[in-house]
């Protein structure tokens, strides 16, 4: 005969088992039944043209985020971009020998439209930063320069598509 104590533990955990499914956990990516669409809906999105290449790198790896690398085929909303990067500039962080340390910092502002009612739905901004080292060589500090350059873009492109599916989702 079952003690009181493990049939009171049995119905605590077959309450506590019957209770889980009520969460209001809600994956981010996938399709659930809050928001079946947020993967298709965040291919909805144009991104408007912009004019430096660290912000051309960033909106190239942003579209291939959104939409698998394809333009959008008719976008519902449009994703204004503003990238600023201190690419050019050295912030000297430790100096060992003849090599120093530098960052790269890059930061990108958005504002999300529907193109339907043209009105402002979500803003916001996102900033990324990747080291390097500089050397006496000038190839290898350009070189170095731009692979951190390109590494911050990515970073901050990954950023921008979180913080719009977490935009879309709150639509």
């Amino acid at each position: 005969m079952p003690s009181p104590v493990r049939i009171l533990r049995a119905a605590l955990l077959g309450t506590a088992l019957l209770a889980l499914p009520a969460c209001l956990y809600q994956p981010l990516y996938g399709p659930n039944s809050y928001a079946p669409q947020s993967a298709e809906t965040l291919s909805l999105i144009g991104v408007s043209d912009v004019e430096t290449r660290v912000a051309q790198q960033v909106r190239n790896h942003l579209i291939f985020l959104l939409q698998g690398g394809a333009a959008a085929p008719q976008p519902t909303y449009d994703l204004k971009l503003r990238v600023v990067d201190n690419g050019r500039l050295q912030a000297a962080a430790a100096d060992v020998g003849d090599t120093t340390a530098g960052v790269v910092t890059v930061t990108a502002s958005y504002d999300l439209y529907d193109l339907a009612t043209r009105t402002r739905i979500a803003n916001g901004t996102r900033v990324a930063s990747a080291s390097y080292d500089r050397t006496g060589q000038s190839f290898a500090n350009s070189r170095a320069v731009r692979d951190a350059e390109n590494r911050a873009a990515r970073e901050v492109a990954e950023q921008l598509r979180l913080a719009l599916a977490a935009d879309i989702s709150r639509l």
